[in-house]
């Protein structure tokens, strides 16, 4: 009886395992050299759905075909090396990564742990406020979660192949159930490449996690494994399968060199490496050249151990830096290299060939009904992990609550008047509230899951403005913030200032979508929603009968230039131009505007810098004020475009910033929350100082 586990790999296909994992690792380790490496997951994608269906392929022809031996297979082949790296991976994470992170990362190992974290990547890629978390140490597991997908839905569609091809020719025993299965295939192949073209286009994010637009590329392998039964065995010459296998050879490596971050993926451009693996997989050239190539023992060994080198070498990548205590070096990024083949020929060598020899005497269910409870206690200890992390932020949040509430002197922005002399309190120095490893979750009550009117959407098809209700309601001043997570992020300095002086505060905001008429570059979903998005809550604020429209925006963006060309100019002088036509719009029906200035950015790892073990609180993780002021907000140029007393600028860059730098604690507080977003304990001290800028608007307007 023939059996996958008797079969002597093919040399090719091993030199296209080899290709594939170098290419992956060589990005990861050097993504500016090495632009496309990722089309790597691709090759490993169509040479999976050929070898599967081959298996499949043979089983069915000699009438053994069975679903759960081939699950049990798989189950067998894949998850005892795959567990092993997550354990270690966690244990690592547990070991040396800050608490801040383990949020995050164990829930993503829970989903790496239950093959479904291509999923997860896939929603926290739409949602706005995951899109500050740093990769985790196991978001490579995303391709093997496809593949486990498919691996489960595969036997399925097989079974139902047989039973069409039984009905279509009214026999148990046809023997043309290949073309049959072509006919399926063809079908999964144009649905699934048409799914991934179009959603690619829309909300390319999204579109690179999910399995429906991969599928196609699996099925490319798939059909390649049924078409030599249709194929004259002579229109195969030597010349021919050459000509092929260089071919498709070419095709990698120029999506490897050429792909970059930018490039639509996978969408139609992933058929040029899918295209390509098919070619050389199809041809089975052996050459002198190509058979001596993919016969050199290196090559052959990083086949063999190309599994275990894509399980190991990203969780090395990731937490190496927590041990040296800086960024990945030339030195360390060849020292990781060595230690992934080191671990992953061990691994090879003492978990997976054990494995393989035993699987002939192990029988399917045991090892299905195995695995799937081993996934569950690794699934369960990594969520007790997450719930463990959530609750440490839940009472350092508490804590900075609590702070907040004492009152101090110089707490917070209160340490940095605008127009008057920094002030200190001996009790707050070398503090931070929040800490900065939960400083991450301070959110404002407009995105904070724990709000019970959570009204920001986060969502990129959202359409409709949804209001947040706050300050006294029965107040006749009226007050509206409006526009993106950066307008959003001072809701509680407004929430502040309308508390303290009496007034009505409505919140409308939409992460990613500025409140202008100038259109942000952002993927197709999001772009048109922001459209309609700012359509519709510009007419809510001309029927509210408000009093004033506070608003804000990201800086250090990209607009959509105008089409046609107009006279503006770059689009830059478009983005002030468009603002400023939505503020006349609103003054010209007696609402005046204040527009507070974007906050300077900080340096990106600032709250990494700040939980790093000997930092300086008082003194560390500054940014020099021109480099955080340099992004360009058109929020000042409307500001200057209108001259014109009911649009003003809030600025408050005075209080972040001193002559010199610009300071990420400030009087005992953490300033920010991620690389942009100000933490919501510092903005609930910046409440007076926003009372003041607004007051005079308000004055003018009575």
């Amino acid at each position: 009886m023939t059996d996958e586990r008797r079969t002597t790999p093919r040399a090719d296909i091993q030199a296209l395992r080899a290709a594939a994992v170098l290419a992956v690792v060589l990005y990861h380790l050097w993504p500016h050299r090495l632009t496309g490496g990722y089309v790597g997951v691709d090759v490993f994608f169509v040479i999976s759905g050929f070898l599967i269906t081959s298996h499949i392929a043979r089983d069915v022809d000699a009438g053994r075909f069975s679903v759960s031996r081939f699950w049990s297979r798989r189950i067998l082949r894949l998850l005892p090396a795959s567990l092993l790296v997550l354990g270690v991976t966690a244990l690592g994470v547990w070991a040396l990564a800050p608490v801040q992170h383990w949020g995050q990362w164990f829930r993503e190992i829970a989903a790496s742990a239950l093959y479904a974290q291509n999923w997860v990547l896939a929603a926290d890629a739409v949602d706005y406020l995951a899109a500050g978390d740093v990769p985790s140490p196991v978001r490579h597991y995303w391709s093997l979660a496809v593949e486990e997908q498919l691996y489960l839905l595969w036997p399925l569609l097989i079974v139902l192949v047989l039973a069409l091809d039984r009905r279509l020719r009214g026999s148990r025993h046809a023997t043309g159930w290949r073309a049959t299965a072509v006919g399926v295939l063809v079908l999964v192949v144009v649905a699934s490449l048409v799914a991934s073209v179009v959603w690619t286009g829309a909300d390319p994010a999204y579109a690179y996690f999910i399995t429906p637009t991969r599928a196609w590329e699996f099925s490319a392998g798939a059909l390649l494994a049924l078409a030599p039964s249709m194929t004259p065995s002579a229109a195969r010459s030597a010349t021919a399968r050459a000509v092929a296998a260089w071919s498709g050879l070419a095709m990698i490596v120029f999506s490897a060199t050429l792909f970059t971050g930018t490039t639509p993926f996978p969408g139609a451009w992933a058929a040029v490496p899918v295209l390509g693996t098919v070619l050389v997989l199809g041809a089975r050239a052996s050459d002198r050249f190509t058979g001596r190539l993919a016969g050199l023992p290196p090559v052959r060994f990083l086949g063999d151990v190309s599994y275990a080198v894509y399980l190991w070498h990203w969780p090395l990548i990731v937490l190496v830096p927590y041990v040296t205590g800086h960024d990945l070096r030339t030195g360390d990024k060849f020292a990781v290299l060595a230690a992934t083949l080191v671990l992953a020929w061990a691994t090879r060598r003492w978990v997976e060939e054990p494995v393989r020899r035993r699987r002939s005497r192990v029988r399917p269910w045991p090892a299905i009904v195995s695995a799937a409870l081993i996934g569950a206690v690794v699934a369960g200890i990594s969520l007790t992990a997450t719930y463990t992390a959530r609750e440490h932020v839940r009472n350092e949040l508490y804590a900075a609550t609590a702070a907040a509430a004492t009152g101090a002197a110089c707490f917070g922005a209160a340490a940095r008047p605008p127009q008057g002399a920094p002030c200190a309190n001996p009790d707050l120095a070398g503090t931070a509230v929040p800490a900065p490893d939960s400083v991450a979750e301070d959110l404002p009550a407009p995105f904070a899951e724990s709000a019970t009117d959570r009204c920001a959407s986060t969502g990129r098809e959202t359409t409709e403005p949804v209001v947040c209700e706050r300050g006294d309601r029965t107040s006749g001043v009226r007050i509206a913030l409006v526009g993106d997570s950066h307008a959003a992020h001072y809701a509680s300095a407004l929430v502040g200032a309308a508390d303290a002086e009496g007034w009505s505060l409505d919140i409308y905001a939409k992460a990613g979508c500025p409140f202008s008429d100038a259109v942000r570059v952002q993927d197709d979903v999001l772009t048109a929603a922001c459209v309609e998005w700012v359509d519709r809550t510009e007419q809510v604020l001309l029927d509210g009968g408000y009093d004033l429209v506070v608003t804000s925006q990201m800086s250090g963006v990209g607009w959509v230039p105008p089409r046609p060309a107009t006279s503006a100019g770059t689009s830059q002088a478009w983005a002030e131009d468009r603002l400023a036509a939505l503020w006349q719009r609103l003054a010209t029906e007696k609402l005046p505007v204040a527009a507070i200035a974007d906050v300077p950015r900080p340096r990106p790892d600032v709250v990494e810098c700040l939980t790093a073990p000997d930092v300086d609180l008082t003194t560390g993780c500054r940014t020099p004020r021109g480099d955080a002021t340099r992004a360009f907000d058109p929020q000042r140029g409307a500001v200057d475009r209108l001259d014109r007393p009911d649009v003003v600028l809030v600025d408050l860059t005075d209080v972040y910033c001193d002559a010199r730098e610009c300071l990420p604690v400030i009087g005992g507080v953490t300033v920010y929350r991620d690389a942009d977003h100000l933490s919501d304990t510092f903005a609930g001290t910046l409440a007076p100082y926003v009372a003041n800028a607004l007051a005079p608007l308000l004055r003018a307007g009575s």
